[in-house]
């Protein structure tokens, strides 16, 4: 997640004093607090938002926070969502299993202890933030997979095409340059997407891993109640519990390499963008060479014409001679260009083949 993209915490409390003390403890530049006054109002900012923490109150008149809890988790974007009980109610374990019953992870107690707040808020807000980068990096992944897919279609299709035009027997001696060309960037693009696909398994894995524990928060009272004085015996017996699901998934993002991963992502997709790019000007060159359903004489930029000729004879200019272009600014012509991009291609493959050792071509176009 981003630095520019706020997380959103709800605050639900019927009492306005409430809500603006918690509101000046948590308020932070990348925080976004929404207010509600009800559980009614709570249930329709969860439509409205998505929330990375709920600290909800007990007691609200018409629909207290139990009902408001389940009706939360009922709601997909709020389903896994924690949420932090603060209550003045009594401290007795079957209150406070209620609340674990209908989906809390946690009570506060008020008084609130300003730094147990913050440190219960923080650690959830980290996950949050954490769960949401790998959600998008999973999804740039996919995004990323089906352009290459799509250029790696669209260059068999092209291929298959040009198998069927009578142009490619022109070109037949440049076939194995071409292809060598082509199989370079596909061949690191196939690298690559293994690669991605082993990360998008690490990282489902991982998503997982943290789905299970919101589950577990949900389901069973692992985090006591913060309870201070004589009852503090209940807060040593559930520590545990808490720290124990913690562990498990930091020990899952470290067995994973999660960070090692989200860093080497970037890289593999812009190396496979990079070759499928490459790959994409070869086809277009291809194509635009053997006019592929493309009309006899047409109105053509003539300076394009040589530059994807060039594309295509690289293979046997680039080992003879360095080549100069000085393009100059000239109108569009009306030609059969395919016909022209063979000369082109005449005079680029006959200079190479005129120079024994190593050379310059040069190549300039004018308008008088």
């Amino acid at each position: 997640m981003g630095n520019s993209e706020k997380q959103n915490i709800l605050i639900v409390d019927d009492r306005p004093e409430n809500i603006i003390v918690l509101e000046s403890l948590l308020e932070a530049p990348y925080r976004h607090i929404v207010k509600a006054a009800s559980g009614s109002e709570a249930l329709a900012s969860a439509l409205e938002y998505n929330f990375a923490i709920i600290l909800l109150d007990v007691q609200m008149p018409d629909m207290d926070g139990f009902e408001t809890a389940e009706l939360l988790r009922g709601i997909e974007r709020t389903k896994y969502v924690p949420i932090i009980f603060v209550t003045a109610i009594s401290h007795e374990e079957k209150h406070v299993f209620k609340g674990y019953e209908v989906g809390a992870v946690d009570y506060l107690f008020k008084p609130i202890e300003p730094e147990i707040l913050k440190s219960k808020v923080n650690v959830f807000l980290a996950l949050h933030r954490k769960t949401t980068e790998l959600k998008k990096a999973l999804e740039i992944i996919e995004s990323k997979n089906k352009e290459i897919e799509k250029s790696y279609a669209d260059l068999k299709s092209a291929q298959s095409q040009m198998l069927q035009q009578e142009k490619m027997a022109s070109i037949g001696q440049l076939a194995a340059g071409i292809a060598h060309e082509i199989n370079n960037p596909v061949g690191f693009i196939m690298s690559n997407l293994g690669s991605l696909q082993k990360y998008a398994d690490k990282l489902s894995e991982f998503i997982k891993i943290q789905t299970e524990a919101f589950e577990e928060l949900s389901c069973n009272p692992p985090i006591p109640p913060l309870v201070k004085g004589g009852e503090g015996g209940l807060l040593k017996e559930g520590e545990g519990g808490f720290d124990n699901i913690i562990n498990k998934v930091k020990e899952g993002r470290k067995s994973l390499k999660v960070d090692y991963i989200t860093e080497d992502i970037n890289n593999l997709i812009k190396e496979s963008l990079e070759g499928a790019e490459r790959v994409k000007k070869i086809v277009q060159d291809l194509k635009s060479f053997s006019m592929v359903d493309e009309p006899k004489h047409k109105t053509v930029d003539i300076n394009s014409g040589i530059e994807s000729t060039i594309n295509i004879v690289w293979n046997e200019l680039k080992y003879k001679a360095t080549v100069k272009k000085e393009y100059g600014d000239i109108p569009l012509t009306k030609c059969n260009p395919g016909q022209l991009n063979q000369v082109f291609m005449n005079i680029l493959v006959n200079a190479a083949h005129a120079i024994e050792k190593q050379g310059e071509i040069a190549i300039k176009t004018w308008h008088d």
